[in-house]
This record gives structure tokens, C-alpha cells and sequence, in this order.
């Protein structure tokens, strides 16, 4: 299967839209916390921040940076682990 280049252009438009929109979607609050506020209750103090808490990288300043850095680094480790996943369960059939 050839791909041309108007399929990478393709690809690397709609990659840089999605990003370009990561962060305007993040900056409201999730479902949950919605209800929260709504219904005046307090949220429960979180048992570990993860790692990129409220989409954002700590000693990034830019709230749109972090969180479009945040965005992108969070979605390269997903696919990295879903392929380093792939390649084991592979080598694994063989």
C-alpha cells in the first residue's frame, strides 16, 4: 500500500488541529467536577496528582502551552505503551 504525500499532508493537518484544540477543550471542568459545583459539594482531597495534574507540566508559565505539551507528551506515552504492548504480545505468538 503506497502512501502518497497528500495522505501524510493529510495527516499532519488533522494531527495539528487536533493538538491546536487540546488546549481550549481542557480548560473547563471535566463531568465530575461539573456535579461538584452544581450541587455545592467538596471534592475529595486526590490520594496521588498524577502526572501531569489539570493538564499542565509544572515550571511551564503559559497555561496553553502546558497544557498543549501536556496534551501531546500524554498521548506519545499512550501509544508508546499500547505499541511496546503490541510488539510484546507479537513476539509472544511467535
Amino acid at each position: 500500500m503506497e502512501i502518497t504525500v497528500w495522505k501524510w499532508l493529510m495527516a499532519i493537518i488533522i494531527i495539528l488541529a487536533v493538538f491546536l484544540y487540546i488546549p481550549t477543550y481542557v480548560a473547563g471542568p471535566d463531568g465530575l467536577e461539573a456535579v461538584f459545583h452544581t450541587f455545592g459539594f467538596t471534592p475529595p482531597e486526590p490520594i496521588w496528582g498524577g502526572i501531569f495534574p489539570d493538564y499542565t507540566i509544572p515550571g511551564i508559565i503559559n497555561e496553553w502551552l502546558t497544557s498543549l505539551f501536556a496534551g501531546i507528551l500524554g498521548t506519545v506515552i499512550v501509544f508508546g505503551v499500547a505499541y511496546g504492548f503490541g510488539k510484546l504480545i507479537a513476539t509472544k505468538k511467535k
